[in-house]
């Protein structure tokens, strides 16, 4: 009897079942990253063709593995872009003008010319 196991065992390949685990825990990690809707379908799919010779006395197997993984949702951003005095650009996230009590910002915590950050007093 033929198992998925022995599937691809003969050349030193991963066998047909080693491949499913692989393909499971893309799809275990694709349904715990909280950036993907949770309610998205995932599908591991495996085609397995068996291509029998004129003689009937030997069969190949091919086969192929496919997994469907939910999208990562969009967003937007924005990123503010700054020309220095000697023309090197620079790109930053862009920060809201309107703060919350105690929230600190980007803006505050800018290095000073050596690049060292300013401890609060």
């Amino acid at each position: 009897m033929m198992k998925l196991g022995s599937i691809g065992k003969e050349r030193d390949e991963q066998s047909l079942g080693n491949l499913f685990e692989i393909e499971f825990d893309k799809v275990i990690d694709n349904i715990m990253d909280k950036r993907t809707y949770p309610e998205d379908k995932r599908k591991v799919q495996i085609n397995i063709i068996f291509i029998p010779g004129q003689d009937r006395e030997r069969v190949r197997i091919a086969y192929d593995i496919k997994t469907t993984l939910a999208p990562i949702m969009g967003g937007n951003t924005e990123f503010d872009i700054f020309e220095e005095d000697d023309g090197e650009l620079i790109i930053r996230p862009t920060v809201s003008s309107s703060k919350i009590k105690g929230q600190v910002d980007i803006r505050d915590m800018l290095p000073d010319a050596d690049g060292v950050y300013q401890e609060e007093e």
